[in-house]
């Protein structure tokens, strides 16, 4: 594929942002530079047609099309991004082009519901692959669809989400914002597990601040609201237990210099699933930093290798970032 890139055949597309990041050179340093798409005309659309198709629509049309995004984020968290955006970016138009008309009734909330979901899911795709911008569109997209949905835990996790680009925006204040606000849609009305969810966002949002005090509140807050039973029927898009909550300490810790971070770290290691392949190269990533942090280079470095490897192969963008101020810091 990058031989063909070389040679004019293929365009870089949605890996251009990842290779500038691999090879260290900006777009036009590598031959990519920003392409001036065409101006086409839009073809004529058939309104009847448009509202006929959309009238065809059924609850079990609704369910199949979830049944997508659950599929396409199985994908995504086993494979990465860059096998997964483009499908997901289409199954969002088709429920917006959808959803656009059908005008009333219960199947448009549930298209709502539907479109929430898939939009935060491309969203998060997205942003692991450093487009800020284009992630927080289609977060604000999951924001609104989550709003006439009339579902607060889509909006809440919809704007839990989105901080996490401020975030990488170096806007911790900003995120903070976000993430209150967030808590204050879900209230109770929401899933426990999700409250638990917005709980450990709000801890990393602390500890990126540096408030070591209100982050390790807000860890204990997660932990205690997490429920025993942490089946995800409800809110398929949180992925949330016991193993995931220790990664997620041991992540938040490592960021505010806690040595009891690589304790929690390599507990969470020894767990990883199989398919969890981009939270393995954040584990990784979070023990090389811990690791640094001991002095211990020699394995730092490895981890950081380990963790270099597993977001290359998910093509994190977000990752790799992270994992190359590591290094930076290991050598």
């Amino acid at each position: 594929m990058i031989s063909d890139m070389e040679r004019g055949r293929r365009k870089p597309g949605h890996y251009k942002p990842l290779l500038c990041d691999l090879f260290g050179r900006t777009a036009d340093e590598l031959g990519f530079p920003d392409d001036q798409p065409a101006v086409a005309l839009a073809p004529a659309v058939d309104l009847g047609a448009m509202l006929s198709q959309a009238s065809a629509v059924t609850p079990a049309t609704v369910e199949d099309l979830q049944r997508q995004v659950d599929g396409l984020r199985a994908l995504d968290r086993q494979l990465g991004s860059p096998a997964v955006i483009e499908p997901t970016r289409h199954l969002v138009n088709t429920v917006q082009d959808l959803m656009a008309h059908v005008f009333a009734g219960g199947i448009r909330s549930a298209l709502a519901a539907v479109l929430s979901d898939a939009a935060a899911l491309n969203a998060w795709q997205v942003l692991n692959a450093g487009q800020v911008q284009g992630a927080w569109q289609l977060h604000n997209l999951a924001r609104t669809a989550g709003l006439e949905s009339e579902q607060p835990q889509l909006l809440a996790h919809a704007m839990g989400e989105q901080a996490y680009g401020l975030l990488d925006l170096d806007r911790p204040a900003d995120a903070l914002q976000l993430i209150e606000a967030a808590r204050d849609v879900a209230g109770t009305r929401v899933p426990q597990l999700l409250r638990a969810w917005l709980h450990a966002a709000e801890a990393e949002v602390h500890a990126a601040l540096g408030d070591g005090l209100k982050c390790r509140a807000a860890l204990d807050a997660a932990t205690k609201t997490l429920p025993s039973d942490t089946d995800n029927a409800e809110t398929p898009y949180v992925s949330l237990d016991e193993w995931h909550l220790e990664r997620w300490r041991g992540n938040v810790l490592a960021k505010l210099g806690d040595s009891t971070a690589l304790e929690s770290l390599l507990v969470a290691l020894e767990g990883t699933p199989s398919t969890f392949v981009r939270a393995a190269a954040s584990l990784h990533c979070d023990i090389a930093q811990s690791l640094a942090m001991r002095g211990d280079r020699a394995a730092s470095l490895r981890h950081a290798q380990q963790a270099r490897t597993l977001a290359r192969q998910t093509g994190s963008v977000r990752q790799l970032k992270r994992i190359e101020v590591v290094m930076r810091k290991t050598a």
